[in-house]
């Protein structure tokens, strides 16, 4: 971790008194513990505009209940105050071999497809699906895209649910309720309206790249649900190689 002094450089322009502590951190920004709740430190050079949308975003996950943190304005723009989750990522479980992290992370799956989109302020996965891509890379997704959304229904994707983006409690000694009932599903950035198919190629996308051990676990955990949704092999593979031409240009 780091010392005081570096943090209070990252976090100057706001009046911290030196006992932040750096929780966790990312490619654009660091997140502070402070009083109470997270700050979310952005790079100086990371949009405003981007920051807006992500506010935006998490509003709307707000008003359909998919999650209860609530985002604060601050007087730097780079700077979003939250809600604090008194928890830890459903990685450091799974990586001590908490097998239910499988089930958790295919209930998160429901939970996010089942909430109403009807009416809510969020893009469309088509709005933003071919930003950055070649011509021969939208000329190949062009034709899956239209094929799915016309095969499947819409509704709210996460479009990056994975272990690292769901919370649960501190464990303690007080027995609680079952925790497949008491995570949270954090970063919402990239959230669409899209068919559920997209969101579970995304996360096994994310699963080949970082853990292709645990692809079959994922896979046996969400094959039901696929299957409810009559969701065909050839499709998945064909939602699978959209996903992979848009992850490749977010690196």
């Amino acid at each position: 971790m780091r010392d005081s002094n570096e943090q209070k450089m990252q976090v100057k322009s706001m009046d911290f008194d030196g006992t932040q502590i750096l929780i966790g951190r990312g490619a654009q920004a660091e997140v502070f513990r402070y009083q109470g709740f997270a700050y979310k430190v952005y790079k100086p050079t990371y949009p405003e505009e981007w920051i807006s949308f992500e506010k935006q975003q998490q509003k709307t996950v707000n008003q359909v209940g998919l999650c209860p943190v609530r985002y604060y304005d601050t007087d730097d723009p780079h700077i979003i105050k939250m809600d604090l989750i008194d928890g830890e990522e459903l990685e450091k479980r799974v990586r001590t071999g908490y097998l239910e992290g499988f089930n958790i992370l295919a209930s998160a799956h429901r939970k996010v497809h089942a909430a109403k989109a009807a009416g809510i302020r969020m893009p469309r996965l088509t709005d933003t699906a071919y930003m950055g891509v070649t011509d021969e890379e939208k000329n190949k997704m062009v034709p899956l895209i239209e094929h799915l959304f016309d095969v499947y229904p819409s509704c709210i994707c996460h479009l990056d649910l994975h272990f690292l983006n769901i919370m649960l409690p501190k464990k303690d000694d007080r027995p609680c309720a079952n925790e497949i009932d008491t995570y949270t599903i954090i970063d919402w950035m990239n959230a669409r309206i899209a068919p559920a198919i997209f969101d579970y190629a995304r996360t096994y996308v994310i699963f080949d790249e970082f853990a292709k051990e645990a692809l079959s676990l994922f896979q046996d955990a969400v094959a039901s649900d696929m299957k409810e949704l009559g969701i065909t092999d050839s499709d998945f593979a064909d939602a699978v190689e959209v996903c992979s031409i848009i992850r490749k240009h977010e690196k």
